[in-house]
């Protein structure tokens, strides 16, 4: 590679472009359950024959770090697989901001292999978010609603029987469009109840808050009653989706935009995180509260919030995407 390049001369990869890799979903060679071996020719639909068990993949555990932006996914300590999916990246031309891009899914785990929704999704959102051709979406909103459209189809390209109970999942996805350096903007899109918050210290100029509204029951009784449900957040109908991606699902997603007025973190996550610590100031807390220099702050953070989850219980997939901010004016 010779000074300048941005293109790898051996697979013709953009060099200006670095991103998590793709977590396998793929099972594993035996069943936890019973220890029974898929044959080669299997299609048994990620289910052990034997047991019923579905194969775990191979996502229980995913740590990504790059350095601007880091993410944790975890199994946790109920689930027998992990059905979210996070995917990372970011995009920069030599001595400028580079476009960051985070992408949180998480599988409805009534459906049929709802990793693979969930994978797919990611990764599908994720190209679109760090794609700078020249048909690509110009403005970050366009961006994010490209993404969400780009990861539906891919749900639907991963489960081609069409089935009422194919393969589902959540998407929150989110850009970080760093063209105005003292306030960059940042667009989020999501489908579902995957949510999305900006956190920041107590006397910050950008207060802490939730930036998505989930698309759940839950969230559309106390919309219509201006009261939360006696259900909510823990009841059997809290997490009841009213909108999600894949069969009898949408695409068109909701969409906000904020350009932060000073330093913060634009967290991604499921609601393996958020049922434990649903508030944008505990939340905020928790993250801030690990403190230090780069690199690797970003991934600090984010273990220590995936960690909140799993010792309060762990009852769900925990995936947490950091996004660390800090606008030029602010340094």
């Amino acid at each position: 590679m010779l000074v300048g390049d941005r293109f790898c001369e051996g697979c013709g990869a953009d060099l200006r472009v670095r991103r998590s890799g793709s977590t396998s979903s793929e099972p594993e060679q035996r069943c936890h359950g019973c220890g029974h071996v898929p044959g080669p020719d299997s299609d048994d639909e990620g289910f052990c024959p034997d047991c019923g068990l579905r194969y775990r993949g191979g996502s229980d555990r995913v740590e990504i770090d790059l350095d601007v932006l880091a993410g944790v996914s975890d199994r946790g300590h109920s689930h027998p697989h992990n059905e979210d999916a996070i995917a990372l990246g970011c995009y920069a031309d030599a001595g400028t901001d580079p476009r960051i891009a985070a992408v949180v899914c998480d599988g409805v785990s009534s459906s049929r292999a709802p990793e693979r929704a969930s994978q797919a999704a990611a990764e599908a959102a994720l190209d679109v978010l760090l794609d700078n051709s020249e048909t690509a979406a110009g403005s970050a909103e366009q961006r994010v609603r490209a993404a969400v459209a780009a990861g539906a189809r891919a749900v639907t390209a991963a489960t081609p029987d069409a089935r009422p109970d194919d393969a589902s999942c959540t998407i929150v996805a989110a850009v970080v469009d760093p063209s105005d350096p003292a306030r960059p903007e940042i667009a989020v899109a999501w489908i579902g109840d995957s949510r999305a918050y900006w956190l920041a210290a107590p006397d910050a100029p950008e207060p802490s808050r939730r930036l998505t509204t989930d698309h759940s029951w839950a969230a559309q009784v106390a919309d219509s009653t201006g009261e939360e449900p006696p259900e909510a957040p823990s009841g059997p109908f809290a997490h009841v989706l009213t909108r999600w991606v894949g069969p009898d699902g949408a695409d068109e997603p909701d969409v906000t935009l904020l350009r932060p007025a000073g330093p913060g973190i634009l967290l991604l996550c499921s609601d393996g995180l958020w049922n434990y610590l649903p508030s944008a100031t505990d939340l905020a807390s928790a993250a801030l509260a690990v403190t230090g220099s780069e690199p690797g702050l970003a991934l600090r953070q984010a273990l220590a919030l995936t960690t909140l989850a799993l010792d309060a219980g762990g009852h769900d997939n925990v995936t947490v995407a950091v996004i660390p901010i800090t606008p030029r004016s602010s340094t």
